[in-house]
């Protein structure tokens, strides 16, 4: 599945770039002018994504996603409610005197309840059970990821779900419960309750996003990764001549392409050329990006 994948986003990346390297050839002694432009860092959200599968989902149980004292329960043993209707709040324990927002504690789909665990005005504790649903509709995706995230998987985070019988529908979900994966001991399973969509049936394959934050990333501007041979390269700009260097390009963003490797910022690249580049080719610098 994961040699599948790299090699799909190796398609896509390349589809993204493959204009890059399509230029006209100069005329017989000219000199090709290129625009340029410098590598830079910024501060990208960081998603996080595994492979799993949509099981069947018996009765979930709706847990608390951090510690603090439950207020406003509004339903009981009995009471059928629809996705997204609010069940409790939730005053997170924080500093004393710095008021705290309260959480709310929402039905994942729509079900009945069946059991409240807590009581109003309890204190509570992360990953404590508050209420247990049952509903034919409710399904469970599941996806390993890695022990040791940092920061770490949360119970209560919100995931996005793709599948690839519903390519333009994902489905927001919330993480239910995580347990230690049977087959090794690096692996973490998140189970997300999610609604009943065209495409998440059972025993189907999806693809989990979970959002970690903010992290700072390496970039160039757009068009400066051009796709050899070789694999991805950009033409650092020295003088007047550009040289072929070897980068490896993780995603491409709005702002440009990601570079996990290979540059450093602050780095002159060529971002458009009138030509196909050569490793050494003198050029003439037309226009330089604003940094």
């Amino acid at each position: 599945m994961s040699a599948h994948r790299s090699r799909a986003a190796l398609i896509a990346l390349g589809a993204l770039l493959a204009a890059c390297a399509r230029h006209s050839a100069p005329a017989s002694g000219t000199v090709p002018q290129v625009t340029v432009g410098r590598a830079f860092m910024t501060r990208l959200a960081e998603i996080r994504t595994a492979v799993g599968d949509v099981e069947p989902g018996a009765s979930p149980v709706i847990t608390a996603p951090e510690g603090g004292r439950l207020a406003g329960i509004t339903v009981g043993p009995g009471s059928v409610v629809a996705a997204g209707e609010i069940l409790a709040r939730l005053r997170p324990s924080g500093p004393a005197n710095t008021p705290q927002p309260s959480l709310l504690i929402r039905a994942p789909v729509h079900a009945e309840v069946t059991r409240v665990l807590a009581q109003d005005g309890m204190r509570v504790h992360p990953g404590q059970r508050l209420f247990a649903l049952a509903g034919a509709s409710i399904r469970m995706a599941r996806a390993p990821f890695a022990v040791g995230l940092h920061p770490p998987l949360m119970i209560g985070e919100r995931a996005l779900l793709h599948s690839p019988l519903a390519p333009r529908s994902p489905v927001t979900g919330t993480i239910a419960r995580l347990t230690p994966a049977k087959r090794t001991r690096h692996a973490l399973y998140a189970w997300i309750t999610l609604p009943p969509r065209p495409g998440f049936t059972v025993g189907s394959p999806l693809r989990v996003d979970v959002a970690a934050g903010m992290a700072p990333r390496l970039l160039v501007p757009p068009g400066a990764v051009f796709l050899r041979r070789a694999g991805t390269v950009v033409f650092v700009v020295r003088g007047r001549r550009v040289y072929e260097q070897r980068v490896h390009a993780a995603r491409v963003v709005a702002q440009g392409v990601v570079i996990r490797s290979g540059l450093r910022a602050g780095t002159e690249v060529v971002t458009h050329a009138q030509t196909r580049l050569a490793n050494g080719m003198r050029v003439h610098i037309a226009h330089r990006l604003a940094s």
